[in-house]
C-alpha cells in the first residue's frame, strides 16, 4: 500500500519572535534548530518512518528547504516540495494535497499522512502511531492522532470521544477552553488534544472536501498539473480567498466529518510539543536557580543579577526580555525589529537600556531594571 506524507510547512511562528520572523532574509520557526543542532523541519523529516515525503512550504523558503535535504540521508533527503505560492491555510492546503498525490498515483487509494512541521515528539514513538494510523485509514475512515493531556491545558483545541469496541470515535472537535473547563476535560478522559494530524485516502479526503466545503473542492479542481504550478495554484488560491474560504481544515471539514472518523491516542511517552511559545522550552534548556529561563541562540555571555522568573531570549535578530508570565507577548516586539530599533521598552516602567551595538533589545513588562549590551556579553540587574 502507497503512502504520501505532507509535512505541512506554512506559519509565521509569530510567538517565537525574535528568532522565528518573516521578513526578508528571515527564516520562521519550522526552519530554524530551536533544539539541537538539527532544524524542526529536519528532524520531522528523519521522524517519516515510511512513505513518500512531500514538504509543503511557502514558495520563498524553497531555497532554504533544498538545502536542509540536502543534509539529510535517505528517503528524507528526497523528499519532494510541492510550493504555494503564499499561505491559503490548511484546508487549502490538504485538497491540493490530495490532487497532487491522486496527480503522481493515479490511484484514489493511497494514503496520504498530514502532519505540521514544527512539533517536536519521540521518533520510535511516532513511528509506531504512524504505522497503526495509516493501516486504519486504508478502510476509508479518516484518522486522527490525539494526545493523551496531562494537565488542564487552556492552549490546545481538545477532541471528544466516544467507545467504539477496541476503537475511539470522533464525537466533536472543541475549541481552546478556560482553566475549569479544561480541568473537567482532563478529569473525563475521553477529551484528547488536537495535534493537527490526520491520516485518510486520497478519495475519503476529496469526497469529504467535495462534501463540506465544495467552494474550495471546485476552485482547487481547476489546478492543472501540467503547467507552471506556482501560476496555477496562485489563481486558484486567489479565487479561495476572494471567497473567504482561505480556513482550516479542522473548520472546513474535520468538525463537520466526526462520523467518519476515528482516533488514534498518542502515549504520553510521545512527549509531543507543538512549541507555541518559549516557554514550551523550558523542558529541554532548564532554567537556573532563580527560575530565569535563558535562551541564548547567539552564544554569548549573559549575566542576570536581582532578578527572578525572568525570560531572556539571545538571537543574531535581537534580544527579548520579558516575565515569563508573559512571553505570549514576544510577537509585539516584531514592529520594533521591522523598523530596526536598537531599543525598545513596552508596558515597562524604570527600565535602562545602554545597547553599543546595532543589535535589537525589546523588553516587555519590567519595572526597575537596567539592561547593558555589547558584542559579547549582556547584563541585567536589578535597579
Amino acid at each position: 500500500m502507497q503512502t504520501y506524507v505532507f509535512v505541512l510547512a506554512g506559519g509565521s511562528g509569530t510567538r517565537l519572535a525574535p528568532l522565528s520572523l518573516t521578513g526578508p532574509g528571515k527564516l520562521p520557526k519550522q526552519f530554524l534548530p530551536l533544539v539541537g543542532e538539527k532544524t524542526m523541519l529536519q528532524q520531522t523529516l528523519e521522524r517519516i518512518p515510511d512513505g513518500q515525503i512531500v514538504i509543503v512550504p511557502e514558495e520563498r523558503y524553497v531555497p532554504d528547504i533544498q538545502k536542509q535535504c540536502k543534509d539529510l540521508p535517505g528517503a528524507p533527503g528526497k523528499a519532494e516540495i510541492l510550493a504555494e505560492p503564499f499561505g491559503c491555510n490548511t484546508a487549502a492546503a490538504v485538497g491540493l494535497c490530495a490532487l497532487y498525490a491522486r496527480q503522481k498515483t493515479n490511484d484514489d487509494k493511497t494514503v496520504l499522512f498530514f502532519l505540521p512541521a514544527d512539533h517536536i515528539m519521540d521518533q520510535n514513538i511516532f513511528g509506531q502511531l504512524f504505522r497503526q494510523a495509516v493501516a486504519r485509514a486504508a478502510d476509508g475512515k479518516i484518522i486522527t492522532i490525539g494526545i493523551t493531556p496531562d494537565r488542564p491545558e487552556t492552549g490546545y483545541g481538545y477532541i471528544q470521544t466516544g467507545d467504539q469496541g477496541d476503537k475511539l470515535s470522533v464525537q466533536a472537535f472543541v475549541e481552546k477552553p478556560d482553566l475549569p473547563t479544561a480541568q473537567k476535560y482532563l478529569a473525563a478522559g475521553n477529551y484528547f488534544w488536537n495535534a493537527g494530524m490526520f491520516v485518510m485516502r486520497i478519495d475519503t479526503a476529496l469526497q469529504a472536501l467535495e462534501r463540506d466545503a465544495p467552494e474550495i473542492y471546485r476552485a482547487l479542481l481547476g489546478v492543472d498539473f501540467t503547467q507552471n504550478l506556482s501560476t496555477e495554484i496562485a489563481r486558484q488560491y486567489q479565487i479561495i480567498k476572494d471567497k473567504k474560504q482561505n480556513i482550516s481544515i479542522d473548520y472546513a471539514v474535520m468538525e463537520k466529518e466526526a462520523a467518519n472518523m476515528e482516533l488514534l491516542p498518542a502515549p504520553t511517552a510521545l512527549e509531543w510539543n507543538d512549541v507555541g511559545g518559549w516557554i514550551a522550552l523550558r523542558k529541554y534548556y532548564p532554567p537556573d536557580a532563580q527560575n530565569n529561563l535563558v535562551l541564548d541562540y547567539a552564544r554569548e555571555k549573559i549575566e542576570i543579577s536581582g532578578l527572578r522568573d525572568l525570560l531572556v531570549v539571545n538571537t543574531e535578530n535581537g534580544i527579548l526580555l520579558c516575565p515569563q508570565t508573559q512571553a505570549q507577548q514576544a510577537k509585539e516586539i516584531i514592529a520594533g525589529l521591522e523598523k530596526k530599533l536598537t531599543a525598545e521598552t513596552i508596558d515597562c516602567q524604570n527600565v535602562i537600556i545602554e545597547n553599543l551595538a546595532e543589535r535589537y533589545i525589546g523588553v516587555i513588562g519590567l519595572t526597575g531594571v537596567k539592561v547593558n549590551y555589547r558584542t559579547g556579553w549582556l547584563e541585567i540587574r536589578k535597579l
